[in-house]
This record gives structure tokens, C-alpha cells and sequence, in this order.
């Protein structure tokens, strides 16, 4: 069967880096996705497993490279969080 998905701009970004991170071609990433979610692989469990710590950050940089940047710096100091809470 194939099938026709339309993506947001955004979403095609996010998919496109996790694949790259990964060194997977985007078709093949979204066929493992629903392999797994269908449970057609290890029983709907992740495609391979747990990850390796490698696997792991490359995901996690691929997750982090789809979304866009603040664009300036965030206060996020203990004495700006808690500010005005009497500590």
C-alpha cells in the first residue's frame, strides 16, 4: 500500500533531521514508526530496542534541531525563577 501524508513545513524538518541523525532515509524512519505502532515490530515496542547511548543523543540533537530557537537569552537563574516567593 502506499500512502500519501501531507507535512507541515515543520514537521518535514524534524523527520528529515532525526532521519539524518539516525543515517536513515525519511521513508524508511516513518516505516519503522509505524511497524511499531501497528506492532508488526517486537510487539508495537521501539523498532530495535533500547538505544544505545549514541542512538540516544542522536535522536535527542534531531528532536532538539527541530524546533526553533528563542532568538535571546532566557534568565532561568534560581533567583529569577523563585523571585517574589519570600526565599
Amino acid at each position: 500500500m502506499t500512502l500519501h501524508i501531507p507535512l507541515s513545513p515543520e514537521t518535514e524538518v524534524r523527520l528529515r533531521a532525526r532521519a539524518s541523525a539516525l543515517g536513515k532515509d525519511p521513508a524508511m524512519l516513518v516505516l519503522e514508526a509505524v511497524e511499531a505502532i501497528t506492532g508488526g515490530v517486537n510487539g508495537g515496542t521501539a523498532p530495535n530496542g533500547p538505544l544505545s547511548p549514541e542512538q540516544w543523543s542522536a535522536e535527542w540533537h534531531a528532536w532538539a534541531a527541530g524546533h526553533k530557537s528563542v532568538g535571546h537569552v532566557v534568565d532561568d537563574s534560581r533567583e529569577r525563577i523563585y523571585a517574589g516567593r519570600g526565599e
